[in-house]
């Protein structure tokens, strides 16, 4: 069970308790983009769902006090979803999917990374044809050990990192392949060169990551490298991923 997720953050002028220094978990700039971010995290539900959450709370239903973390103003007098956002609670409802691990991460089977914590001198580094024998070898994940809720298996404090390694595919018929990654903070990913995903500021677990397209047509069968840089500028320290595939039932 999920005992809290959401925490969107929004503040309306003249609808809150304090009108400077109010907060939420996330904070946004306008409706639509909360209204995204909710419809984004339904998604993400849906994908624990089919890794066996049973149950989840959303963070909250009002605003109180200092929070504007509410679907609805402190006043109560405006409601911050669309109804075309609450209408991505049906798929909750809907059989779950069935969730397969393609490369797993850290919090299931570590693995060993090439990392360096200097800028490579080649603009290639994330191409399959780049070679990393220099680098250090660590097992996943990498971070401050005392980043909340992370499983570090190579201590990394330093602003940025770069890591690379190899995994095999047996075959690339995959529905709906995701990254599965926790990052804190700033990381860009790459399969075998190709631009999988960037994923700004910071998360305290894991979170579903559809593939670009063009990362989704560079898996191959046989050997493939996924690469990954990571940039650190406060608080909590940690980079590790996978791969899942979703398929709907």
């Amino acid at each position: 069970m999920l005992g809290e997720f959401g925490g969107l953050g929004l503040p309306i002028e003249s609808h809150t308790w304090l009108e400077r220094g109010n907060w939420g978990y996330r904070s946004f700039a306008s409706l639509a983009d909360l209204n995204a971010a909710y419809v984004n995290l339904l998604s993400q539900l849906r994908i624990n769902a089919g890794e066996g959450l049973a149950a989840a709370i959303y963070t909250q239903t009002t605003d109180v006090e200092v929070e504007v973390n509410g679907v609805m103003t402190y006043d109560r007098a405006v409601v911050k979803l669309s109804p075309q956002a609450v209408a991505a609670n049906k798929r909750i409802y809907e059989p779950p999917p069935i969730v397969t691990d393609v490369l797993p991460a850290a919090d299931r089977t570590p693995r060993s990374w090439r990392y360096t914590l200097e800028a490579p001198s080649s603009s290639g580094w994330m191409s399959p044809s780049f070679d990393d024998s220099a680098w250090k070898t660590g097992e996943s994940g990498f971070g401050a050990r005392d980043t909340r809720f992370a499983r570090v298996g190579t201590e990394w404090k330093t602003s940025e990192i770069w890591l690379r390694t190899a995994f095999d595919l047996s075959s690339t018929s995959f529905t709906n392949p995701q990254l599965r990654v926790f990052h804190d903070e700033d990381a860009t990913v790459y399969i075998n060169g190709q631009l999988a995903a960037e994923v700004p500021g910071s998360n305290s677990g894991y979170a579903f990551v559809p593939l670009t397209d063009a990362a989704r047509a560079a898996l191959r069968q046989g050997r493939n490298i996924i690469a990954v840089h990571v940039k650190q500028t406060r608080g909590g320290q940690f980079i590790d991923l996978g791969i899942v595939d979703v398929r709907e039932r």
